[in-house]
């Protein structure tokens, strides 16, 4: 076997095509979730026609988490051998039939099948895990900045698209709105994956970061360039077998995990949340953007410190505030002002961590695995964090109210705050 040759030295490209990846992911990541979200800001609307119940709305989104975990477990593993490009490109087609699907929907079984398995599908190949080990794959140093740029093309997407896509449900209807959201964001996914998603830096002869390596001329070259086997390095790390293995693997899973039960609550019970305390249908969709626009800065500011004084530290600190919100949240909610302040002091804290999870799973793994893995913890995002939605529902139907979600979300975080600090990078830490 050819010895890799020694790299002592560095210098940058003067430009750096992940940088353009980054911003084509930041699109697919601002479109991808309204597979999803869709329902959230159309859900006042379906309840009213066809006249289905809360909690089977929340079943459909319990269903659709569900697929959406064993999906991702799939999609993580074939991103590491095939590449998330053809990945999102399958995705944004999946997402322009499913939604002109769901604009034709007329029974529960159709509602499940188009909403639970096929936008599942559309979501998992254009959501968190493509997008997040795709950039990971292009960046170590910047790995936190990077993947919080990515990230908070979700936040703007939260943000900016429900009010329009509720608006459109007033205007013309649940169903064009669905016809309409199909063509435009299948169709941008689509053009996206083909004109600027990119698999990795080795794929263009490029290192992550932009770094172009020197050899140490003192040692035997293999004759390859980049584009050969000497773009092979530790920053590789561990393979997925031997991750799988490890405690730390199993504790972030477990973050992972219980992370979904609060989060994919609120963000699919929101908007039906907001109405009950008083807000209008048509300013309903608002309530996501007070959620998201916030976290804009948070999440970009999360990545930055979490590259400079330790992603771990950081998970720790945004974590634990957003549990004390959550609890804050139980005593203080009363009308419709209270429950807009309460929304925009969560959105400062709760999706700083999401900036973090994958660059700090590289971290600990390195970048060989990162697709297999984020898929891997993503599966119980889904199963378990899928809970939430119907969870809510459940309690929300039998108490009257969704006060006491706020304490169950508090408790959620406790968990989770917990078990990253039992995470030791040192213990499985590869070089990336």
């Amino acid at each position: 076997m050819a010895k890799l040759p020694v790299m002592i030295k560095s210098r940058r490209v003067p430009f750096f095509h992940g940088w353009l990846v980054v911003a084509g992911l930041f699109g697919v990541a601002l479109l991808g979730p309204m597979g999803r979200y869709i329902l959230t800001s159309l859900f006042p609307f379906v309840m009213q026609d066809p006249g289905w119940s809360r909690d089977t709305i929340g079943l459909a989104f319990t269903i659709h988490f569900w697929a959406y975990a064993i999906f991702a477990l799939v999609i993580g593993r074939l991103l590491d051998r095939i590449g998330g490009r053809a990945i999102i490109l399958a995705g944004g087609i999946l997402m322009l039939f499913g939604l002109i699907g769901l604009s034709r929907v007329e029974t529960v079984w159709q509602f499940f099948l188009i909403f639970g398995i096929v936008l599942a599908a559309a979501v998992s190949m254009t959501h968190f895990v493509p997008n997040t080990a795709i950039v990971r794959k292009w960046f170590v140093k910047k790995a936190g900045l990077a993947t919080s740029l990515v990230t908070v093309g979700t936040v703007v997407g939260i943000g900016v698209l429900p009010p329009v896509v509720s608006r459109l449900g007033v205007l013309a209807g649940w169903r064009t709105a669905c016809l309409i959201c199909g063509i435009v964001i299948g169709g941008l996914i689509i053009l996206i994956a083909l004109f600027l998603v990119r698999n990795t830096p080795e794929s263009m002869g490029l290192f992550p970061d932009g770094e172009m390596p020197q050899a140490d001329p003192s040692r035997p070259e293999d004759g390859d360039s980049p584009q050969g086997a000497n773009r092979v390095s530790s920053s590789l790390g561990m393979m997925p077998g031997k991750a799988l293995r490890t405690k730390n693997f199993w504790y972030f899973f477990i973050v992972y995990s219980v992370t979904g039960i609060p989060l994919q609550g609120i963000l699919s019970h929101a908007i039906v949340w907001a109405v009950e305390v008083g807000v209008s249908e048509i300013n309903s969709g608002m309530v996501l953007a007070a959620l998201a626009i916030p976290s804009i800065p948070i999440r970009i500011l999360a990545g930055s410190l979490g590259d400079r004084f330790g992603k771990r530290r950081m998970l720790i600190i945004s974590n634990l505030f957003t549990g004390l919100i959550w609890m804050a949240g139980y005593y203080i909610i009363e009308d419709s002002t209270s429950f807009f302040v309460f929304i925009v002091v969560l959105g400062f804290f709760y999706s700083a961590p999401f900036s973090l999870y994958t660059p700090f799973l590289g971290d600990i793994f390195g970048r060989h695995a990162v697709g297999t893995l984020t898929g891997a913890i993503t599966l119980g995002h889904g199963i378990i964090g899928g809970v939430g939605p119907y969870l809510w529902g459940w309690l929300a139907d039998t108490t009257g109210s969704y006060a006491v979600n706020c304490l169950i979300s508090a408790g959620c975080y406790g968990i989770v705050t917990v078990f990253i600090w039992m995470i030791r990078p040192g213990e499985a830490t590869v070089k990336a």
